[in-house]
């Protein structure tokens, strides 16, 4: 997926502004539009954090020896088990 940057990411959330369904604030008839705009809106976000993430993985590392280790802390024991074997 392509990170937005944030002047398109603004563009696209003034481009759903726009819309006339948005403007007459017509959100009954338009759920589905609402949760498409609320997607988009979180995607770039979320695309971003996880480009922080893994840049701080790298520059800081993980506990563990490898980032799926480190992914297994906060798995159930069994999974977690599972894991660590399959990394071994």
């Amino acid at each position: 997926m392509k990170v937005l940057s944030l002047s398109e990411f603004s563009l696209q959330v003034e481009s759903i502004r726009n819309l006339e369904v948005v403007r007459n604030r017509e959100v009954k008839a338009s759920r589905q539009l609402l949760f498409f705009a609320y997607a988009m809106a979180t995607q770039g976000i979320t695309q971003e954090l996880e480009f922080l993430g893994k840049m701080c993985q790298d520059a800081f590392g993980v506990i563990g020896q490898s980032p799926e280790e480190f992914e297994t802390l906060f798995t159930t024991l069994d999974q977690a088990q599972g894991a660590i074997s399959s990394i071994a």
